[in-house]
């Protein structure tokens, strides 16, 4: 445990060796607070799947036409269904 002096306007720095033990702690990272008495603890707040999650796959989508891609899987499995139709026939 590290000892912190609160400042003027109640404000504490987290020491660099405490942060690091923190999953989950940045600059500008919402925190929720609980208090008793006699302890105060930060809870990061966790980010929700979406936020979390947006923009992911943009790099490896970058050069390609989602639209024409999936439509290429389609034929893809159209001409899959005919071929197991075909060998169905022959059954």
């Amino acid at each position: 445990m590290q000892l912190v002096t609160v400042g003027s306007r109640y404000q504490i720095v987290i020491p660099k060796e405490e942060r690091r033990k923190i999953n989950g702690i940045t600059p500008g990272k919402k925190v929720a607070i609980s208090a008793s008495k006699s302890k105060l603890e930060i809870i990061p707040k966790q980010d929700n799947w979406v936020e979390r999650t947006r923009g992911i796959m943009a790099e490896a989508w970058k050069d390609i036409d989602p639209a024409k891609e999936i439509d290429k899987m389609r034929d893809e499995w159209e001409d899959k269904a005919r071929e197991l139709e075909n060998e169905l026939k022959k059954i």
